[in-house]
């Protein structure tokens, strides 16, 4: 895990584009950050405060605006060339603030609804460990239930089996919490399925064991569905194979085709089956481990032949997506936190004492030509 100053470019601008609509989690993730090192304006929170929106910010949370501008006065108070760069930033922030707000509003209204509801990319978020790196066990639960970085149950119970503490010591009482944070923050219930202690590995079991004898609502089996992919031929026909080479799935581009009737679907006319489909394309620069991107595929015109998509329904952020294995005739093993939370995509390739070789991918170990299932979970 990187440490907040280790933060690659590329990651912030990532985390920026989540919480593009809420800002305010950048500020009390640098704000906690700069409190430690009282005396630095490090590169990482120089680039965020250049590129945030910071009369966003001060609209939303004045306090918290004018506490890290109080920091940055403290901290910057022997550097020149840092204290002036604060006060142009203060300066800039405040012209902007003056600005008519009535135009602000007319122009946010303008905005189409759909552009939002129509992203293509699936938020995987692989700043997010890094971006919660250095916080204590009740730091981190108190955080991740509260970041705008994490859309979802499915996210929140990831970014959670992804510490050591709290696959140890998880207790009910966080349950009713995570309860709590769900109500709040009006996302849907999960699949049963999910948090089932048969389908997680060994060394998460007590965790899913906890939540999962304890919720009282968290799942629900209308509030969403499991669909497993099956892969889109070079031909772009829908082959009957669901699973995909560990290699082939990281390291080159793979298409998947879900079917999926939304329960919102009226009168569908369209020939052939309800669905999406998902496009895997990994994204390799120099020096740098493999990373890749999942992205919805709108475009009617790349369907197979007996596939459509109803693009108003079908939304990126809703769709979570797991990796698993079936061996031997056992129930499937999730390979949790495998996509969600890797915030270094897949690293390099070792030789084990059997003579596999093995991707480290996220937290997990695995071989390299191990067939994976592809799962969405999908919420309505």
């Amino acid at each position: 895990m990187k440490e907040y100053r280790e933060i690659e470019t590329d990651q912030l601008d990532l985390m920026l584009h989540i919480t593009r609509n809420n800002p305010v989690a950048v500020l009390k993730i640098m704000k906690k950050n700069l409190a430690r090192e009282p005396k630095l304006l490090d590169a990482v929170s120089r680039y965020l405060l250049q590129h945030i929106d910071l009369s966003k910010c001060f609209r939303e949370d004045q306090h918290l605006f004018e506490d890290i501008f109080d920091i940055l006065d403290k901290i910057t108070s022997s550097c020149d060339h840092d204290a002036l760069f604060v006060h142009k930033l203060y300066r800039s922030t405040v012209k902007v603030l003056k600005k008519n707000d009535e135009t602000a509003v007319v122009s946010e209204q303008n905005v189409n609804p759909l552009n939002k509801i129509k992203t293509k990319l699936l938020p995987h978020i692989f700043c997010s460990s890094a971006a919660f790196k250095g916080l204590s066990s009740h730091e981190y639960f108190q955080m991740i239930k509260e970041s705008p970085l994490v859309l979802n149950l499915y996210m929140l119970i990831e970014g959670l089996q992804t510490s050591l503490f709290f696959r140890t010591f998880f207790t009910p009482e966080m349950v009713h919490e995570i309860e709590e944070t769900r109500r709040k923050r009006s996302w849907s219930r999960i699949l049963p399925e999910f948090i089932s202690p048969d389908h997680c590995h060994p060394d998460r079991e007590q965790m899913f064991r906890v939540l999962s004898n304890h919720s009282r609502d968290l799942t629900s089996n209308d509030e969403g569905c499991k669909r497993i992919g099956k892969i889109v031929g070079t031909d772009n026909k829908i082959s009957k194979a669901n699973f995909s080479q560990l290699d082939s799935l990281f390291l080159t581009s793979v298409t998947f085709a879900f079917y999926l009737k939304h329960p919102n679907t009226v009168d569908c006319e369209s020939p052939g089956k309800c669905g999406f489909l998902l496009k895997f394309n990994p994204q390799m620069k120099s020096g740098q481990a493999f990373k890749f991107k999942v992205e919805l595929c709108l475009d009617q015109g790349e369907y197979p032949n007996g596939l459509h998509i109803h693009p108003e329904l079908v939304q990126a952020d809703k769709i979570h997506l797991i990796l698993y294995y079936s061996d031997n005739g056992r129930n499937a093993i999730y390979h949790h936190a495998a996509i969600t939370w890797n915030d270094q995509g897949v690293r390099g390739i070792t030789v084990n004492e059997k003579s596999h070789e093995l991707f480290t991918i996220g937290s997990w170990e695995m071989q390299r030509y191990m067939n994976m299932k592809v799962i969405a979970f999908v919420s309505f």
